[in-house]
């Protein structure tokens, strides 16, 4: 048998967290000592084990409770849906990353804060699952992992190299799109694509058509409608390759 103290030493966990779930009924001591102080059991040690790990693995306190009442089976696929919540909290959180990237490095190689994009992130990010939706509006699960997948493998020279051939599209989108310089700036955007995209046709051609049909700015930050228009409209002056 265990006092609260001693069993609070043992596990790492307060006291005042273990008078909580008693409070609530997680993990309640059956035995009490003459003076009414509860006493914990082996089991209840056990028990507490299980708690500290589903809480680790981000179930609630609540949550928590109704799994340990339940069946082998039903504890398998509660595991299930909490490993799918994980895994689209982390491809929220990677598309939360590309943005904050693109934005750190547009701030840089621009020399100005866009506060209105900025604040347009936060906004968009706020609700995880309208964030998904944004990106699953123009590629599918399989895409939007290839593209990360490839992302990760970049430098910190390339994805600059990247945001700045965008930043010079940006800067010129005045020029004659018939004029030799606006081909040179997109031919240096295709060879970063191609390059960032690791040569990828099928993912490139899908990342063209995405960005052909972009309705949000802010999904495919630094791209822009207006960087999209003046790279389609010099392709197809100069009958440049693109996929």
């Amino acid at each position: 048998m265990y006092t609260i103290g001693q069993l609070s030493k043992k596990t790492s966990v307060t006291v005042r967290t273990l008078d909580y779930y008693d409070e609530i009924g997680l993990l309640k001591a059956i035995s009490k000592t003459d003076g009414g102080h509860r006493l914990y059991t082996d089991e209840d040690v056990m028990q507490l084990q299980r708690i500290l790990a589903l809480k680790y693995m981000g179930f609630s306190l609540e949550k928590i409770k109704l799994v340990l009442e339940e069946s082998k089976q039903t504890w398998q696929d509660s595991l299930k849906q909490q490993l799918e919540m994980v895994r689209q909290e982390q491809m929220r959180l990677k598309i939360l990353e590309q943005a904050l990237v693109g934005v750190s490095y547009s701030i840089e190689i621009e020399g100005h804060i866009d506060w209105q994009m900025i604040f347009d992130i936060i906004h968009l990010f706020q609700n995880p699952e309208t964030a998904m939706e944004s990106y699953e509006s123009y590629l599918n699960e399989e895409q939007i992992k290839s593209l990360f997948q490839l992302n990760e493998q970049l430098s910190e020279a390339e994805i600059k190299k990247w945001i700045s051939s965008i930043d010079d599209i940006k800067n010129n989108l005045d020029l004659n799109p018939k004029s030799d310089n606006a081909r040179i700036l997109v031919e240096n955007w295709m060879k970063q694509a191609e390059s960032m995209l690791g040569n990828d046709e099928e993912l490139l051609g899908d990342l063209a058509d995405a960005l052909r049909n972009m309705q949000d700015g802010i999904v495919f930050y630094p791209m822009t409608k207006e960087v999209i228009h003046f790279i389609e409209s010099v392709v197809n002056i100069h009958s440049l390759h693109e996929e």
